[in-house]
């Protein structure tokens, strides 16, 4: 995981106690836990050094840098310091940089969702379809694939494909949603004849400490009339 940069740029007002104290404290703004690390603390233009002119306790929220010199009101204090990023920034920035590829190399398709309504016997009673706009990034399946020739899915009709881990509804215009095996993925080509795939299998739910960032599915080409 990488680490963010932060600065403090302020004056010895922003410390505890009174102007001239000794061991006054200043409070970082920080909201996740500062590092060891290129931690580096500046007073009046000149660099201080750890334990003999300051002591710190990184904190997540808060880091306190204590002064054990005199420190006055009109002395210019300048904290240098990197922190971790929060688990869920870190993941959405990874799932913005996916996004944004699949976007750039792929198309605006139609995913088709159909669900049935079934009775107490089992019997199919109606059948209810939807439809969702998702990017989506196809490509053919080549001999560095192993692990869908492992699988046996390197046939012919089948092709990959990269998606979302999700698509809300400023994609899809109609809510939320994740693709599944069984969706089926409606192209207009510019002859304005229409194109269908199916999921067939999500062979890879890419993932960081549990975190989805993206899937990739198995398509084959079918012949539907929806």
């Amino acid at each position: 995981m990488s680490l963010t940069y932060g600065t403090f740029n302020g004056t010895g007002a922003d410390c505890s106690g009174s102007d001239g104290e000794a061991d006054r404290v200043l409070t970082l703004d920080n909201t996740r836990i500062t590092q060891a690390g290129g931690f580096m603390v500046y007073a009046s233009g000149l660099a201080l050094a750890l334990t003999t002119e300051y002591t710190v306790v990184h904190n997540a929220t808060g880091t306190e840098v204590t002064f054990l010199n005199r420190m006055w009101d009109d002395m210019t204090i300048v904290v240098n310091y990197y922190h971790i990023p929060t688990t869920s920034s870190f993941y959405e920035t990874m799932r913005d940089d996916i996004q944004d590829i699949i976007i750039d190399n792929g198309e605006l398709l139609t995913l088709i969702r159909q669900d049935e309504t079934t009775a107490s016997m089992g019997d199919t009673t109606s059948v209810s379809t939807e439809e969702y706009s998702i990017w989506t990034h196809i490509q053919d399946i080549t001999k560095k694939d192993r692990q869908i020739h492992e699988m046996g899915l390197a046939i012919p009709g089948n092709s990959k494909a990269f998606f979302f881990h999700e698509y809300p509804n400023s994609i899809t215009g109609n809510g939320i949603v994740r693709v599944e095996p069984g969706d089926i993925i409606k192209n207009v080509t510019p002859e304005e004849e229409d194109q269908y795939w199916r999921v067939e299998q999500i062979i890879g739910q890419r993932r960081g400490n549990n975190e989805e960032i993206f899937r990739v599915g198995i398509i084959r080409n079918v012949e539907l009339n929806i």
